[in-house]
């Protein structure tokens, strides 16, 4: 399944050494970050039988659709060589090709 999830926080003795790590239940992620402040998150995979936790949530195409023009998604622009805001056409086909390739 598709999943939009949050690093996990490890903490360590001291405090200022605090790090973050990506969640056990994902098999596959790191895809589509959206850095809205204090959540950065991003899309991967996990077991359809994984039981997720309440900061993790399934997506569906229609939802990463919704997700991917949201945070601004940007393709890079053959004519300029400079990244711009993908359409909805472009978008729709970015999350097709990533379902397709992830054999979803």
């Amino acid at each position: 399944m598709i999943v939009e999830y949050e690093f996990e926080i490890i903490d360590s003795e001291n405090l200022m050494e605090s790090r973050t790590a990506v969640p056990k239940f994902i098999t596959n992620g790191g895809y589509f970050r959206k850095d809205e402040h204090p959540n950065r998150t991003f899309v991967g995979f996990a077991s359809d039988s994984t039981d997720l936790p309440e900061n993790a949530k399934v997506l569906d195409r229609a939802s990463l659709i919704t997700r991917l023009t949201n945070i601004g998604y940007t393709v890079r622009d053959p004519d300029s060589d400079e990244d711009r805001l993908a359409t909805a056409e472009e978008i729709e086909t970015a999350v097709d090709h990533f379902i397709s390739k992830h054999d979803i």
